[in-house]
């Protein structure tokens, strides 16, 4: 793992360096070694994917130790409970794991939201119901809805070989547990996934996502 001293976020970069190196692993990229591990370490990560993060402390464990880049010491929790950097953390890379099963490619991709791949996968599919799906997981009341949300959405997206950056993801699951920066998560949200059929993502914030 790589150290810094400053107490800058990284939680954006550390997740997707993590899934960067993860995906290179697991598809052969770095030599069968690395690639048994990999594929060990996203089946574990996989069965936690939507869960509350306290119902998987060993995941949990797993999570934190998988990260190729530490958390700022802001970042890390105190205590008994995680931080909402770290609850963000296990919650993008347990998804990642559910994404990436049976993955013969990427699934993490730097160019876009994990939004405006829903709106493609609602521009693209003959199911009529993902619109729906996207907007129950912005009306979501409860964390635990969000998850499930997402949970269905990130499966369609892996069966339709859709791809999006788990950085952005993890800074914005950060913000999703914040009400006082939620509504913006939803809203920009909203933006991506009506725009997803212009060649263009509607990011206006993805350089500013770390908070």
């Amino acid at each position: 793992m790589d150290q810094t001293t400053d107490d800058r976020p990284r939680l954006s970069s550390a997740v997707a360096a993590t899934c960067s190196q993860l995906q290179a692993d697991y598809l052969g990229r770095t030599g069968y070694p690395n690639q048994a591990r990999a594929r060990g370490t996203l089946a574990e990560l996989r069965k936690s994917a939507g869960q509350p993060v306290d119902k998987n402390p060993l995941v949990f464990e797993s999570v934190l130790s998988s990260l190729v880049v530490l958390l700022s010491e802001k970042e890390v929790g105190r205590g008994d409970t995680p931080s909402p950097s770290e609850e963000a953390a296990f919650h993008a890379l347990t998804f990642f794991a559910l994404h990436m099963q049976g993955a013969t490619h990427e699934v993490h991709d730097e160019s876009h939201s994990f939004a405006s791949a829903c709106g493609r996968l609602a521009q693209t599919s003959e199911s009529k119901s993902i619109k729906g799906r996207f907007d129950a997981l912005v009306l979501a009341r409860t964390a635990q809805s969000r998850l499930i949300q997402t949970r269905s959405l990130i499966s369609l997206l892996r069966s339709n070989d859709l791809r999006f950056n788990y950085g952005w993801f993890a800074a914005d699951l950060r913000k999703l547990s914040n009400p006082r920066t939620r509504n913006g998560v939803l809203l920009r949200w909203g933006r991506d996934f009506a725009f997803a059929r212009y060649p263009r993502d509607i990011d206006g914030s993805a350089t500013t996502q770390e908070n």
